[in-house]
């Protein structure tokens, strides 16, 4: 089906979802493709988020254009519309975020709209998102609320002296628990790449893991026979040694 199929479908998309909404629109279309790398997206829309006026969800065409520029994938005023005029649906001057996901990296709308992933398998992927996402955020709150404080201190008062305690405990901080949270969002990133496979392949593997298991059971049970064994070995020699 061509990009002219999907008119509606791709309107509602960009009139009705935010660029967060977009980005995982985007994900779950293309999960076996960036279930390992969706980091990538979610840092690319945190970057395009930074560059919209209050109210709007996508960029107008001077913003896109520096947008780009700033990313080093200057385009020409012709050159960006008629990228974008075979990527989507309608030929419009702004730019929004999954145009910009699908020019980025060359996919079409109509594969958008085609490509069906099974749906329990990108459910994993939108949990290791969001666990990603929640560790960032609490990652930037707490670099921002130490800036915040270390202006205080700057500054001295009153508040200065709770300031400096706060900023203290926040820069001694827990390091080894905040290396686990970010371990975790990595593991949780692999774990979706691993699951996010054909269906064969996922069968494969579930095949693979089931034979490792049984083959682990059997070495278990053998070794507990060889135990079993010396333990009946042992016990007839103490018996033999009472008759001597």
């Amino acid at each position: 089906m061509s990009n002219l199929d999907y008119t509606e479908e791709f309107r509602s998309i960009t009139s009705n979802q935010n660029v967060d909404q977009q980005a995982m629109t985007f994900l779950s279309s293309f999960a076996a493709e960036f279930s390992g790398k969706f980091k990538e997206v979610i840092d690319l829309s945190e970057n395009f988020k930074a560059w919209l006026k209050p109210t709007y969800n996508d960029l107008e065409q001077f913003d896109a254009h520096r947008f780009l520029e700033k990313r080093g994938e200057t385009l020409t005023v012709k050159d960006l519309r008629n990228t974008l005029h075979n990527i989507n649906i309608e030929p419009k001057t702004r730019l929004s975020f999954i145009e910009y996901l699908l020019f980025k990296y060359n996919k079409s709308a109509a594969e958008l709209f085609e490509n069906k992933p099974n749906s329990e398998l990108v459910a994993k992927l939108e949990a290791a998102v969001e666990q990603y996402k929640g560790v960032m955020e609490a990652k930037a709150a707490k670099e921002n609320r130490i800036k915040e404080l270390r202006e205080i201190v700057a500054k001295g008062g009153k508040d200065s002296p709770r300031a400096r305690v706060e900023l203290r405990q926040l820069e001694m901080g827990d390091p080894a628990k905040e290396v686990t949270e970010e371990m975790s969002a990595i593991h949780a990133r692999l774990a979706a790449k691993r699951a996010l496979l054909s269906p064969e392949e996922h069968n494969l593997r579930l095949l693979e893991e089931e034979k490792r298991r049984l083959e682990e059971l059997n070495r278990e049970q053998v070794n507990e026979e060889r135990r079993q064994r010396e333990l009946g070995r042992n016990r007839l020699k103490e018996k033999a040694a009472l008759w001597k």
